[in-house]
């Protein structure tokens, strides 16, 4: 898959969106991958704690992660 063929990150993305074919920075897709996380939806969904536990993810990364993709669910803060 080329890097046009990604999607830009933006809230609207459905949950069951394939995290692989969205166009994040290269550090966070492999922390993503390599915690098993396959979907924007388990991203969103994964607590900021967790997030921050994996190796190479730090404050500004979970940050970005939350600005692009949208806050969890439950927060209810994201278009349906």
């Amino acid at each position: 898959m080329s890097e046009r063929d990604l999607l830009d990150p933006r809230p609207e993305l459905p949950d069951d969106t394939p995290i692989d074919r969205v166009q994040l920075p290269t550090r966070i897709q492999n922390v993503l991958t390599a915690a098993g996380l396959k979907t924007v939806g388990e991203v969103r969904e994964t607590s900021d704690e967790l997030l921050l536990s994996f190796q190479d993810l730090g404050k500004g990364s979970v940050a970005h992660l939350r600005e692009t993709l949208g806050l969890p669910s439950c927060d209810g803060v994201r278009p349906r």
